[in-house]
């Protein structure tokens, strides 16, 4: 049975993990959106210190958490007299962000009246790491198109990463005020919320955007992630595991559920987990700093870890409840999850493929 319980680790005598959180976090980005793009990814994750040697991942973000590929060879850029469109968007797709920089700021300055231009030009600024011009660029977008949803979204986006969430949230009304069911809104919020220090609204965004979307991962990851802060190991694997469930070659998440099994007893597993998160992702030295500590810390053999596909299907069964509520017109109950149910397996953990099937 997964419980808070059984928090003292064996290794040369039993050490009493005292966990210390802070609210430094790294707001990585990046989305799997159509090739007009969303968001970025943003810098490496900050660390989640804990005494003991625990270090979860911080980073809460809205896509694919993974080290990006190498970036193609440079050769000699010339900006050209006249720009289309497509080519300026070819630079960005090829993730050329300093020449669809110029390339689409060289379009705007040709095709002033087209907010898609400022738009790409906003997104391809943000890659290339000027959030100034990105703002703008996005701000005159907004300003062109009053209805241009994603660039409420991207300009909340950059004024997150800019550390001005309370800037973020009127962007994020008007986006809510167009399309209200807009469930990545509501993850937005939550990390407003977050950065703001609010973990109850937070979370409360959080719940929101994945009664609105059933397989939004990354809520759910984010979601679980304040509820580690606030050492509730229980109730985060849930919503960990299903998240593992839907994307489970996401290391972040890994990482983060080996966190939650090792504060909770469940040490082999938890090695597996970082183990998992290092294969994934063979740049990320905190997982690998974290499946190496174990490796050296005496086992409790006679623990079973937790299955991941009960956890992940309770989460489910719970968030189709949510769903039906907000289908409804009703706020959610946030039933929370009977984490007695939850079935324990043999060695190691089970983890389920994104069929659901062990």
């Amino acid at each position: 049975m997964f419980t808070k319980q059984n928090l003292l680790i064996s290794s040369a005598g039993l050490l009493v993990l005292a966990v210390v959180f802070i609210a430094a976090l790294d707001w990585g980005s990046g989305n799997d959106d159509s090739t007009r793009g969303v968001v970025v990814r943003g810098p490496e994750p900050a660390s989640l210190p804990a005494a003991g040697g625990f270090s979860a991942d911080g980073r809460v973000a809205d896509s694919q958490g993974k080290t990006e590929p190498a970036e193609p060879a440079v050769t000699e850029f010339q900006l050209p007299q006249v720009v289309a469109y497509e080519i300026a968007e070819s630079a960005y797709l090829e993730r050329r962000y300093d020449e669809a920089v110029q390339l689409f700021n060289r379009y705007t300055e040709q095709k002033g009246g087209n907010p898609w231009g400022f738009y790409m030009l906003g997104l391809s600024a943000w890659k290339a790491g000027d959030l100034d011009k990105a703002e703008a660029a996005l701000v005159r977008a907004i300003e062109l198109d009053g209805t241009h949803v994603k660039s409420y979204l991207n300009l909340s986006r950059v004024l997150l990463d800019s550390n001005r969430p309370a800037e973020a949230m009127p962007r994020l009304d008007e986006a809510l005020a167009l399309d209200p069911q807009l469930g990545v809104a509501y993850r937005l919020r939550g990390r407003a919320f977050h950065q703001l220090g609010d973990r109850i609204e937070a979370e409360e965004a959080y719940r929101q955007a994945i009664a609105l979307d059933r397989e939004d991962a990354w809520s759910m990851n984010n979601l679980a992630l304040v509820l580690i802060e606030q050492e509730r190991f229980d109730e985060a694997l849930a919503p960990l595991a299903r998240a593992i469930e839907l994307k489970g070659d996401i290391a972040i998440f890994q990482n983060n559920l080996g966190m939650v099994l090792e504060h909770s007893g469940h040490l082999q597993a938890a090695q597996e987990a970082y183990e998992l998160a290092a294969t994934l992702d063979g740049s990320y030295e905190k997982a690998a700093s974290n499946r190496d500590r174990l490796s050296a810390v005496d086992k409790k053999p006679d623990l079973q870890p937790v299955d991941l596909a009960a956890a992940a299907q309770s989460f489910a069964e719970t968030v189709e409840r949510w769903t039906v509520a907000a289908a409804a017109g009703e706020h959610p109950e946030w039933i929370e999850l009977d984490t007695d149910s939850i079935v324990v397996s043999g060695a190691g953990f089970v983890k389920a493929d994104s069929t659901g099937n062990r």
